[in-house]
């Protein structure tokens, strides 16, 4: 019996000794990557088993209409028969209703039933990729918006300057996308929008994060990282638009849009961005993004003629493989996925006939596909987007691409490479391909979607985003020493654009306002009404829209007898002047406060988006009111003159529920708005580009990291390094990485020896320096206006005289370092050093070592004194076997954490293999005492 139990506890003790010396794996795996560890059949053979239909179907995403995933169904049957590998969900194509009450439901069902098809016998037994729009900033680019966090869009985002808000929101869309089963984000948007227009036309707007590439890279990188950790990997990213739109003369989708930009401008500034998602680092591979999506944009003077115009990139194969041969893009391009816009757009139909009389969709795709697009979008993909239509050219291009790959053996091997990496970029969300491992758990969804914390992320934000566009900060309080009061009137006059989700004749699909035109009045009331701090009245607020504003502007402009009907309920966007109310007047003249709640301002959708311009510039009738302007998008729609009328102009670049009540506080004076614009502002001269240029009225701070102690060194030529603190700009981050920064070296005199250019990398320069002869050095730093100030000081050991009969020369006081305090760097506890030549390797386990080495003492002991049992010893043999193991333990322990152990245990500092040290030491009394028992009982 004592063999037995000496034996089993033999093995526990091993078992134990052996987890904490391979420190924990199981604990600390990331459960990002924990598919990645599981058995999958391998890319190659999975390739080789497929057919020709199964592999090009896996180029393709199918936009289809409806719900409908039974056998019969258009779906149903492009899944089994043409093996399509993947779909796009969109509410215009009622695959879901955001008016619905169970909208998150409705997709999370829907996701499951068509990977059910794919995994089915007769699908092509691979997970199907769901991708969908979530852009944040609500309609129209959050296609999932009922149910769903209201993330804020990303300018807001680039707004508050902070990658971290970036990967909060990313984290919460990737944890919701994968809640419902969508496993494709197409985005983000990695634009660069440098040049912003007054007008709406061509302009991206607030679905970019800014205008400088720099910025614009990290948000994006950061926003990725968070998609793929809150999916847990369940959620790829497709970066957009490839190679960059923010430059283009008109949005894509309605016609070809054209940039003017050579092949340097665009590595310049257009392409950073994407260089930077693109970026493999295997310390950070969750910030890669999986896929980049192309975009039809085509460039004139892209070979440097500027009479030359390219076809659009996403048709242009010489054009795809110039960007895609850039060295910044050869790491990621062997397994990066090259994912096409839709192929039906009517931009695309124009490309391919000017008339738009013929729609040769096997063309479109065969051209897009050899250009570089490994996967295809296949949506509006019919002259008159007529579904029917779609689906037999659908079918129609599949078909021909299956009859390509068993004739043109180039165009085979185009396909085998596409599909290969489709099949791996599958494999790392799902692992081994199961039904069980792809569907989602569709009950108790309400509970993982729009949760509280995500409420106070998105609102934390939304505060942080908040800007005074005019006047300065400084000056906000004297024009609005505060917020409106009882005794005022409020009038709040916003936009009342009207939007058409679907186009079923069923009350989901009815038009409905972009902003309810109640909920920044209803915001104020919810605060400050009588159910918050009680600061206004609701009777003193009321409501206009532009389409009520602009009639009454434009009531003396209207010729006699113009039609003065309304619009049907129905329209999606109505474009009529009411008559003059005369209510609209007596509101204006009794208003002590204005506020314009404003959108994009764009006419093109919506003629009255342009009132809250037409007022200011017909000239308010009086001045003894505050007009304060809100922007819930793009704050640059305003000019010089119309800003110069208004009291204050705010801006929150989004329309979210959070963002109108950050917009709200801080109009009551309840916020600071700390957010900066991360896009030029012509309205109030807002250069981009001067501002984030290191600010003068900031001291580059200078730290000589090489030597630790030069007055110590003896031996010349020397090399020292030298670098900066964190470098700021005017608004008070650090300056974009490639700024540069001279460092200039100084002897005592003030003669000037050297200088030495070098870039920030986060915001911080290094240089390298050799020393000639000893004696002090002064070090300056300059970056445009900005400077290090008066100069940092390094006293090197002076040279030896030869000797003389002059008394020998001694070490002053003035050989110690007497940097002042204006030349050290006040913030070098937060800058990383790059390297710690002088730190000693960590001796001590710490309190985690401590606290577990504790644990496994009175554990070894306990279970000792628990076995010793087996021998009939007395209760006190039993304690004194514990107290000599805890007396064992704690010896070990000590050696270990002393160091007496290093010859023989050369890794120091683990708490893990502290505890086993202590483990080991503290069994040997229990072993040696078990073992006398069993020989006593064996009569040895």
């Amino acid at each position: 019996m004592a063999k037995l139990v000496w034996r089993h506890w033999g093995l526990v003790a091993a078992l134990i000794g052996g987890w904490l010396l391979a420190g924990t794996p199981s604990l600390r795996a990331d459960p990002v990557n924990a598919l990645a560890t599981q058995q999958a059949i391998p890319v190659e053979q999975r390739l080789n088993q497929l057919s020709a239909e199964e592999k090009v179907g896996q180029l393709f995403l199918i936009a289809f209409v409806g719900r409908d995933t039974s056998r019969e169904s258009d779906i149903a049957q492009l899944i089994t028969e043409y093996k399509i590998g993947g779909v796009v969900l969109l509410a215009s194509n009622s695959n879901f209703y955001n008016r619905a009450q169970d909208t998150p439901v409705q997709v999370a069902t829907l996701t499951n039933e068509l990977q059910a098809l794919a995994m089915s016998d007769a699908g092509p037994g691979i997970p199907l990729f769901v991708a969908v729009d979530h852009e944040g900033d609500g309609y129209p680019y959050t296609r999932l918006r009922n149910g769903f966090t209201p993330l804020p869009s990303a300018m807001a985002i680039g707004a508050t300057w902070d990658p971290t808000n970036a990967e909060r929101v990313g984290e919460i869309a990737g944890h919701e996308l994968a809640a419902v089963g969508v496993n494709m984000l197409l985005g983000p948007v990695i634009d660069v929008l440098n040049n912003p227009r007054l007008s709406s036309r061509g302009d991206i707007g607030i679905r970019a994060f800014g205008g400088d590439p720099y910025w614009v890279g990290e948000m994006g990188r950061a926003y990725i990282r968070g998609v793929h950790r809150g999916s847990k990997g369940r959620v790829l990213t497709v970066a957009k638009h490839f190679p960059g739109h923010g430059g283009s003369d008109r949005l894509p989708d309605d016609e070809v849009a054209t940039v003017d930009k050579s092949f340097q401008e665009l590595q310049r500034i257009e392409l950073p961005p994407f260089f930077r998602v693109t970026q493999v680092d295997n310390t950070d591979d969750l910030a890669t993004t999986d896929a980049l999506m192309t975009s039809h944009i085509r460039y004139r003077g892209f070979q440097g003629d500027i009479r030359q115009f390219t076809p659009p990139i996403s048709f242009d194969p010489a054009g795809m493989q110039q960007l895609l041969e850039l060295p910044e893009f050869a790491a990621w391009r062997k397994d990066g996925l090259i994912v096409s816009d839709s192929l039906g757009v009517p931009a695309v139909r124009r490309y391919f006939d000017p008339q738009e009389q013929t729609f040769p969709a096997r063309q479109i795709a065969k051209e897009a596909f050899l250009a570089g697009n490994d996967l295809l979008v296949l949506s509006q993909f019919d002259l008159n987007n007529i579904w029917a239509n779609q689906v037999t050219n659908i079918k129609s291009t599949i078909e021909f691409f299956a009859a390509e790959y068993r004739a043109n053996p180039s165009f085979r091997q185009r396909v085998d490479e596409a599909v290969a990496k489709i099949l791996r970029a599958k494999q790392r969300l799902y692992g081994d391909f199961t039904l069980s491992e792809v569907q989602v758990p569709v009950d108790q969804l309400n509970q993982v979607l729009n949760t509280e914390e995500a409420q106070r992320v998105v609102a934390r934000i939304a505060q942080e985003a908040i800007t005074i566009i005019y006047p300065h900060l400084d000056a906000l309080r004297e024009r609005l020493p505060a917020g409106p009061r009882r005794e005022d009137t409020i009038v709040v006059v916003t936009d009342d654009t009207l939007f058409q989700d679907c186009f079923e004749n069923i009350p989901e699909c009815a038009p409905e306002p972009v902003l309810n035109p109640s909920a920044f009045a209803d915001a104020m009331l919810h605060l400050y009404g009588p159910d918050g701090a009680d600061q206004i009245s609701p009777e003193s607020v009321h409501t206009l829209t532009f389409s009520q504003l602009r009639s009454y502007l434009m009531a003396p402009f209207k010729e006699p007898g113009a039609d003065t009907e309304s619009p049907p309920e129905t329209a999606p966007a109505p474009e009529y002047i009411p008559e003059p109310q005369s209510d609209v007047g007596e509101l204006l003249n009794q208003a002590n406060w204005l506020l314009f709640v404003m959108l994009d301002m764009n006419t093109q959708r919506f003629e009255a988006a342009d009132a809250v311009r037409v007022f200011l510039d017909l000239g308010p009738r009086s001045y003894d009111k505050q007009l304060v302007a809100v922007a819930l998008n793009a704050p640059y729609r305003l000019d010089t003159t119309e800003i110069s009328k208004l009291s204050a102009y705010y801006a929150a670049y989004s329309k979210t529920p959070a963002s109108i009540e950050a917009a709200v506080r801080a109009l009551f004076g309840d916020v600071t708005p700390t957010g900066a614009p991360p896009v030029n502002i012509e309205g109030i001269g807002y250069d981009l580009t001067e501002q984030l240029a290191p600010d003068p009225q900031r001291e580059i701070p200078i730290l000589v990291t090489e030597p630790l102690n030069p007055a110590e060194v003896t031996e010349f030529p020397t090399t020292i390094s030298v670098r900066t603190g964190r470098v700021l700009d005017h608004n008070g981050n650090i300056v974009p990485d490639g700024t540069q920064v001279t460092f200039t070296f100084e002897q005592e005199d003030g003669q000037e020896i050297a200088q030495v250019s070098a870039s920030t990398v986060a915001g911080i320069a290094e240089a390298r320096y050799t020393v000639a002869r000893g004696g002090p050095l002064y070090i300056r730093a300059t970056s445009v206006q900005a400077s290090s100030g008066r100069p940092y000081r390094v006293d090197f050991r002076p040279p030896t005289p030869t000797p003389t009969s002059t008394p020998t020369i001694t070490a002053t006081p003035t050989l110690a370092p007497t940097i002042t305090p204006t030349t050290t760097p006040a913030t070098a506890p937060v800058v990383r050093e790059p390297q710690e030549p002088m730190s000693e390797p960590q001796t001590s386990p710490g309190a985690a070592g401590l606290v577990l080495s504790l644990a496994a003492i009175m554990l070894v002991s306990g279970v000792g004194a628990f076995l010793s049992r087996a021998d009939e010893s007395a209760p006190t043999h039993r304690l004194r076997l514990a107290l000599i193991a805890v007396i064992a333990g704690l010896a070990g322990y000590i050696m270990y954490s002393s160091g007496w152990l290093a010859p023989v245990i050369t890794t120091q500092g683990s708490p893990q293999l502290a505890t086993a040290v202590t483990l080991v030491f503290a069994a040997v009394p229990v072993g040696w005492r078990l073992m006398q028992a069993e020989r006593m009982s064996n009569g040895e």
